[in-house]
């Protein structure tokens, strides 16, 4: 079985502004162990997580090729719109994205980082919505989580940080992890979209 773990962030809102991004990394259950340990032992005296905006470019770099070497698979949505679109519509967009690709994977859970209860719910809610329309293939179970609290949520983070990088010229970083990672780029039909 195939589980998944997600996180979201912006781009440079001066280079690259009104993009969103959400990643995944996707990998088999039985995987997990290892790579949990393998990330925990990125960690830095006394920090709590690894967080891509707190890192230097050369322990970026070290994270991508540490990254590029583990036994999961990435999944990055970039969602391009206007500045009059909200932050909570790129997020739905997004999420409505990685739901459907989660689910023709048969990718069985998806663990994202808690933003905290209200966004949580909303995210249930955005899952729940396509349920009802039958927009999914397969059954697909959504879990929360704290940052700190699950080095598998490093993972997409540092995705994240790599696409948006290459979105504003530092490419280097994505270039390391190109045969691992899957763009998919959502862009706003402001002719009509709901």
């Amino acid at each position: 079985m195939y589980v998944a773990w997600g996180d979201e962030s912006g781009s440079d809102a001066r280079l690259d502004p009104g993009t969103y991004l959400m990643a995944v990394a996707v990998g088999e259950a039985h995987v997990v162990p290892h790579v949990r340990e393998q990330m925990r032992g990125l960690l830095l005296r006394g920090q709590r997580k690894v967080h891509w905006r707190d890192e230097s470019h050369d322990r970026r770099l070290k994270l991508v090729d540490a990254i590029a070497d583990l036994p999961v698979e990435g999944f990055v949505v970039v969602r391009v719109a206007g500045e009059a679109d909200r932050p909570e519509r790129r997020r739905r967009k997004c999420l409505e994205t990685l739901f459907r690709e989660l689910s023709v994977l048969e990718c069985g859970e998806l663990v994202l980082e808690s933003r905290g209860p209200a966004d949580d719910r909303r995210d249930r809610e955005m899952l729940e919505h396509l349920r009802r329309r039958r927009s999914l293939t397969a059954p697909l179970r959504l879990f929360h989580e704290p940052g700190p609290s699950e080095p598998m949520l490093w993972i997409p983070d540092v995705l994240c940080g790599a696409v948006g990088h290459s979105r504003t010229g530092a490419g280097e970083y994505l270039e390391r992890l190109a045969s691992r990672v899957t763009v998919h780029l959502v862009r706003a039909d402001h002719q009509g979209e709901k």
